[in-house]
């Protein structure tokens, strides 16, 4: 493909992206009625909505028909074809004969769907949702609209707004390649060859995982849904940080706003979160971010180190040594006597069974932890190539990936 050609394929994906932010548009307008429109008198209109919404879904599936053919171009960009695998398993997880399956398993708890897909869909604001009473709606609403219904609302909605994500991450990746990566950055061939890596490992894990959904729905529709919801967030999160550090980014309006209300969420979940686990890790993420405020010259190596740090403590935190040992005496998970990453992300993830999740979970912190090495690294350099818009790409990037591991922790080790 042409330099020429290249230039235009973002606004091929235009149609896709359309189809999808009418469907994002309508969801959130209907979410927000189902929420707070509980009276009588708006529920005949409500039900109209839904079974319209349901009709302009049932056609999702054939999202792969607006994509733009990539097919020239995969030989020099892997990551992009994984990607584009990942969009389609997710758009093919909506057809009917693969929705039906899932359905039954969230009919039997549709709560937890309900609070993440619709109740958490549409609302910016925590002191909004502290008002919503969770399992009082949920049921109003599987009587209102019976649990099938409710069910395959929750899941639709997942699935779009996965799609979504998706394919934006595959917008990123489009036009990154080996000779480009972390060009904005001066980054060195070796460090291109290790981010490459890095992220090919991860784009492998995300497309494999995402496959495998497709392949067995259960197992979608059996994972906690703020982990399903936040899985193609992370992708997108990484893949937005690589076209940062490499190429001019192209940006719709649309994607600023998703990526603002990613940070926003991000902030809310660290300071719930952090505090319950430990004190002094809450006080090392605010000292990331003051480094990150700061004026000082040395600030990007500071904020570079401190959520290093917070990683490591994080994850030795949730996976101590002794509580390894006493879960697992697999050998291959032992270095020296001690666990290894491996072992720990296992440890973590040890109340979802699902490997190609756990794999993700693993390709996603190491790609994380490559990012920051760069970033590290490139601090010693006299003159550092990082903009404002590097350093809160990857400060979102980083706080998406703490908040993903304090996700599967609370929602399934508590």
């Amino acid at each position: 493909m042409s330099d020429k050609e290249k230039e235009g394929l973002p606004d091929k994906y235009t149609p896709a992206l359309e189809q999808l932010t009418s469907l994002t548009g309508k969801i959130a307008s209907v979410t927000n009625q189902l929420n707070f429109l509980t009276s009588p008198a708006f529920q005949p209109s409500i039900i109209s909505a839904v079974n319209s919404l349901h009709n302009q879904m049932s056609v999702f599936h054939n999202l792969q028909s607006q994509l733009p053919d990539i097919s020239k171009i995969i030989a020099t960009s892997p990551m992009l074809d994984l990607s584009r695998q990942a969009t389609i398993a997710i758009s093919g997880l909506s057809t009917n004969n693969k929705l039906s399956d899932a359905i039954k398993i969230i009919s039997e708890n549709y709560k937890p769907w309900y609070e993440e897909t619709i109740a958490k869909s549409s609302i910016l604001s925590i002191t909004a949702f502290n008002t919503l009473n969770i399992p009082d709606l949920s049921a109003n609403l599987s009587k209102l609209l019976g649990p099938d219904n409710l069910s395959s609302l929750s899941l639709q909605t997942n699935l779009i707004r996965s799609s979504e994500l998706s394919v934006l991450a595959e917008k990123s990746l489009y036009s990154i390649n080996l000779e480009n990566i972390g060009s904005k950055i001066g980054l060195a061939m070796e460090g291109r060859q290790y981010l490459t890596t890095s992220i090919a490992d991860l784009s492998t894990s995300y497309s494999d995982l995402f496959k495998s959904f497709e392949q067995n729905p259960i197992s979608y529709a059996s994972l906690s849904p703020s982990l399903s919801k936040i899985t193609p967030i992370e992708y997108f999160s990484t893949a937005n940080l690589l076209e940062a550090v490499s190429i001019e980014e192209d940006v719709t309006p649309e994607e600023e706003l998703i990526k603002n209300e990613i940070q926003y969420e991000n902030e809310i979940s660290l300071e719930t979160y952090l505090p319950k686990i430990d004190l002094g890790l809450y006080n090392m993420w605010k000292g990331a971010v003051e480094a990150y405020h700061s004026n000082n010259t040395d600030k990007v190596r500071h904020f570079a180190t401190s959520i290093r740090e917070l990683f490591t403590h994080i994850i030795h935190k949730l996976a101590p040594d002794d509580s390894i040992k006493k879960w697992s005496n697999d050998t291959s998970l032992y270095h020296e006597g001690r666990p290894t990453r491996k072992a720990r992300f296992l440890y973590i993830c040890r109340n979802i069974n699902n490997d190609p999740f756990s794999q993700f979970v693993k390709k996603d912190v190491d790609a994380m932890i490559a990012f920051i090495d760069i970033f590290q690294k490139g601090t010693h350099d006299i003159d550092p190539a990082f903009s404002p818009k590097h350093l809160i790409t990857i400060k979102s990037k980083a706080e998406t990936t703490l908040k993903f591991i304090l996700e599967i922790q609370f929602s399934t080790n508590n």
